[in-house]
C-alpha cells in the first residue's frame, strides 16, 4: 500500500509551562543572566511537532516530536516528497533516503527530529494496517510493565512509589562558582535523604558544566553514592569527557546520548568507552528505525540503554519492552496533570515504580486531531 499524504503541524501543548521548565535549571545558556532563571527561556521552539501520514486505502499513522514550526517545516517542505507515493512496507529504505537527502543541510537536531516524526508515523500506520501492536512488529514481548525511574523537582512527592531511582535537575552552572557548587551538592543531599540509603539517585547537569567542575562535584558528593551524572558537558566536548574518564575511571558513571541524534553521534562514545548508560531519545534520534540500530550498537559494546523521556512516547515504551533484555525507562514528573502525557493515547498506567507497556496504536488527543482536521480536512 502506498503513502498518499504527509502532513505536519506545530502546536503549543504547554511544554514550556510545566515545572521543570519554569524553574531554575542549569543549561548551556545559564552563564547569561537573561537565560538563567527559567530553563524554558533558552530552549528550541517549545511547541510540539505532530505528523500525520495516510495511505491510499485510508490507513493513518501518527507521531509527535519536538522542534515546533522548524521541524514541521522540514517534514512538510522536504521529507514529504521522499515518502508520498512510496510503499508503506519500505520503512528502512525511506529512512535512508530521508537521511541522505538532508546531508547537504543538517545531520542533527531539527533534521533528525523531523525524520523521527515521519518514521514513527510510518511504524504506527504499519500497526493499523497489520492489526498487530508495535511490540509484536518489533519482535514481541511478554512484559506488561517496565521498571521506571523518575526525573522530578519534588522527590518527596514521589518517594513512596517504589521508583527504580530518582533523578534531579541541577540548578547551577559552572560559571556560578563555589556558591553554585554548594547549591548543587545540597540538592543531591536532599535527594539522598528523601530516597533513603538503598535507592538510586542520579542527576542531570544538562550540559552546563565542564570537566573540572564535574570532577570537583563528584569529589564533593562521594559519600552520597550518586548512580550517574548525566550530560555534564556539551556533546561536542569529547575532550572533556575523555578527561573525566581518565581522572575518575569507574568512579563516575556517565549517562550520555539524549543529544546524540543518530548512531553516528553515539559511535565515538561507545568506541572510546566514554559512556556508561546510553540515553537516546526515540523522537529525536531518527525514530524507531534508527533507535533499533543504536540499541544494537550499545548491546555489542555491553553498554546499557535507558531511553530518554520514555513515558511520554508510547512507541519508546514498546521499543524498550520488545528490544531490551532488562529495560528501564524514564518518567518525567510534569506535576499532578500534564497534557504532555496524553498527546498520543492515554497516559501510561503507573503501578508503583513501573509503567504499563502500551498495546494499541498512536491515538492523537482530541485537540491534536481537531487541529489537523481544521488544517487539512483529515480525521483520525
Amino acid at each position: 500500500m502506498t503513502i498518499a499524504s504527509v502532513h505536519a503541524l506545530a502546536l503549543d501543548v504547554g511544554f514550556s509551562r510545566q515545572a521543570l521548565q519554569t524553574r531554575r535549571v542549569a543549561s548551556p545558556m545559564s552563564r547569561f543572566p537573561a537565560f538563567a532563571e527559567r530553563r524554558a527561556s533558552w530552549m528550541w521552539p517549545t511547541k510540539k511537532a505532530f505528523v500525520r501520514i495516510e495511505t491510499q486505502d485510508g490507513t493513518v499513522g501518527w507521531s509527535c516530536t519536538n522542534g515546533g514550526e522548524v521541524t514541521a517545516l522540514i517534514v512538510r517542505e522536504h521529507l514529504a516528497r521522499m515518502v508520498v507515493g512510496r510503499p508503506l512496507d519500505e520503512i528502512e529504505t525511506l529512512w535512508e533516503q530521508m537521511f541522505l537527502s538532508l546531508l547537504p543541510n543538517d545531520r542533527s537536531g531539527f533534521a533528525m527530529m523531523a525524520i523521527a516524526g515521519v518514521d514513527i508515523a510510518l511504524w504506527d500506520a504499519r500497526t493499523r494496517q497489520t492489526g498487530r501492536p508495535l511490540t509484536e512488529l518489533l519482535g514481541g514481548t511478554r512484559r506488561e510493565h517496565i521498571h521506571a525511574y523518575a526525573t522530578t523537582p519534588d522527590p518527596a512527592r514521589l518517594a513512596a512509589d517504589g521508583w527504580w531511582g530518582l533523578k534531579a535537575a541541577m540548578p547551577r552552572c559552572v560559571q556560578e562558582g563555589d556558591v553554585g557548587l554548594d547549591e548543587n551538592v545540597a540538592l543531591m543531599e536532599h535527594f539522598r535523604k528523601i530516597a533513603g540509603p538503598d535507592r538510586r539517585i542520579m542527576l542531570d547537569a544538562f550540559m552546563a558544566w565542564d570537566a573540572d567542575y564535574t570532577l570537583r562535584f563528584a569529589e564533593a558528593t562521594r559519600d552520597l553514592d550518586i548512580f550517574w551524572i548525566e550530560d555534564p558537558v556539551p556533546p561536542y566536548d569529547i575532550a572533556g569527557l575523555r578527561r573525566i574518564r581518565k581522572a575518575a575511571g569507574e568512579g563516575i558513571r556517565l549517562a550520555l546520548g539524549n543529544f546524540c541524534f543518530s548512531r553516528f553521534d553515539c559511535a565515538p562514545l561507545l568506541e572510546e568507552g566514554l559512556v556508561d548508560i546510553l540515553q537516546p531519545d526515540v523522537a529525536w534520534a531518527g525514530g524507531i528505525t534508527e533507535t533499533i540500530r543504536i540499541i544494537e550498537m550499545a548491546e555489542a559494546a555491553c553498554v546499557p540503554v535507558i531511553l530518554h523521556n520514555t513515558c511520554e512516547q508510547p512507541w519508546a515504551l514498546a521499543l524498550a519492552a520488545a528490544r531490551q533484555k532488562v529495560p528501564i525507562v524514564e518518567f518525567v514528573d510534569r506535576g499532578e496533570t500534564s497534557e504532555l502525557y496524553g498527546l498520543m493515547g492515554d497516559p501510561p498506567a503507573r503501578r508503583g515504580g513501573c509503567v504499563a507497556v502500551p498495546a494499541g496504536s498512536n491515538t492523537p488527543s482530541g485537540r491534536v486531531a481537531a487541529a489537523f482536521a481544521e488544517l487539512t480536512g483529515a480525521s483520525q
